[in-house]
Parts: C-alpha cells; sequence; structure tokens
C-alpha cells in the first residue's frame, strides 16, 4: 500500500527541514501533513508533487501514476492556484535531467509571462479548465477504483460571484463535494489563521503540518473516495 502525494511546493514540502536545500536538489520532505498521513495510516510514501507546479502538470502526474496504481493505493492531490500556467517544452529530451515541463505565474518578470497575462490571461479560463483538470482526475480515479483525496489552494475554484457560466457552475458542483479542506480554508490560510510559523516564501513549517495531520485525522477530514 503506497501513499502517492501529488500538487506544488506545498506538498513538496518546500522549506522544510529535510528538502534538501543544502543539497544539489531539492527533495520531496517526509515532514509535510501527507507524509505524516502516510505513516499514521502504515502505507509507504511516494511524492510526486514539483514546487511551482501548474494544476495541468499536477494532472499529467497523476494520470501518469495511474498505470500500475490499485485500489490498495491512496493518491493526495493538492491543487495549486489555477492562475499558473503550464506549457511544455518541446525540445525536451528523456536523457534531461530537468522536467520538460515549464510554469508561469502573475509574479514572474520575463517577456513571456507579461505577454501571457497581458494579453492572453483571464480569471474565467483559469477557472473553466481547472475546475476540467479537477473533473477528470476523479473521474479517472473512480473508474479506476483508485481512493483518492484532493485539497486545494485557490478558492477562486469554487467562487460563484464573478466569471460563472453553467458550464462552471456544472463542474463546481460536480467536484466540490469531494474536496477535503481545513475548517473551510485552504491548508495555508487555515495554517495563518491558526498562527504557525511559515516561511518567507510563505510556506507553513513542520508545526503547521503535524497540526494539519491531526486535524485531518481526529476530525475525519480524510474523506477517502
Amino acid at each position: 500500500m503506497t501513499l502517492k502525494s501529488f500538487g506544488c511546493s506545498f506538498i513538496f514540502g518546500s522549506d522544510l527541514a529535510d528538502d534538501g536545500r543544502d543539497g544539489p536538489y531539492a527533495t520531496p520532505s517526509q515532514l509535510t501533513w501527507p507524509a505524516l498521513l502516510a505513516q499514521h495510516l502504515g502505507h509507504q510514501y511516494e511524492c510526486h508533487a514539483r514546487p511551482g507546479a501548474g494544476n495541468l502538470q499536477i494532472l499529467e502526474r497523476v494520470l501518469n501514476q495511474v498505470p500500475g496504481s490499485t485500489s490498495q493505493d491512496l493518491f493526495v492531490i493538492g491543487w495549486t492556484w489555477q492562475d499558473r500556467f503550464d506549457y511544455y517544452d518541446s525540445a525536451w529530451n528523456p536523457g534531461q535531467k530537468r522536467t520538460p515541463w515549464n510554469t508561469i505565474m502573475p509574479i514572474d518578470e520575463g517577456d513571456l509571462a507579461k505577454t501571457y497575462y497581458r494579453d492572453l490571461h483571464s480569471e474565467y479560463r483559469d477557472k473553466f479548465t481547472c475546475l476540467s483538470y479537477v473533473k477528470l482526475a476523479m473521474d479517472t480515479l473512480n473508474q479506476q477504483g483508485i481512493p483518492f483525496v484532493m485539497t486545494f489552494m485557490d478558492q477562486l475554484m469554487f467562487d460563484q460571484r464573478w466569471h460563472v457560466t453553467p458550464a462552471v457552475q456544472l463542474l463546481q458542483d460536480h467536484v466540490k463535494p469531494h474536496m477535503t479542506d481545513f475548517e473551510g480554508r485552504t491548508f495555508l490560510d487555515w495554517s495563518r489563521h491558526h498562527g504557525f510559523a511559515e516561511s518567507k516564501t510563505w510556506h507553513p513549517l513542520e508545526e503547521a503540518h503535524q497540526a494539519a495531520t491531526k486535524y485531518l485525522i481526529d476530525n475525519q477530514r480524510v474523506k477517502v473516495y
């Protein structure tokens, strides 16, 4: 039995004590709440999260792990902010160590990011596409009989005040009941609400992950589907 985690830096465990930042490569932390949950369940742990990833990249990593996984495994997926944009490097080859994926974010200063967010980006596209990614992951895992737990970093995905069509609402209604939250908050918002320490790059530190694990277990918030 293996717990496989997916997401961005908050699932990877950036800025935690064992994230490998003092070595040549960052390594997934064993101190994150998914890793601690795996320990509690007696599962082996595999982290497939990548710092800075967007939701399309997260989806691909989930789908890549479906073959070879069984109903004895558990997928933990932390969907990230919807305004991250993933694109695939067509010049990449399997001999390269780096991932073929690249991600741009609103904070980026490069010309590509400036062009995308000025000319191509919209909140509606973010919402519609990210909800579609989540639904595809859910439907695939359900079809294959693989249990999962999903959380999210971006409340905008479920906002119904702006940029909502029947298509968006249909997707929201489909996926939201299957999401796990932390007292109605994202992990980051919950950590800040309780005053846990975080790094300069917004990553909750070890105490927050320990408390989150306890909260999920004690309050039966690990809703496995």
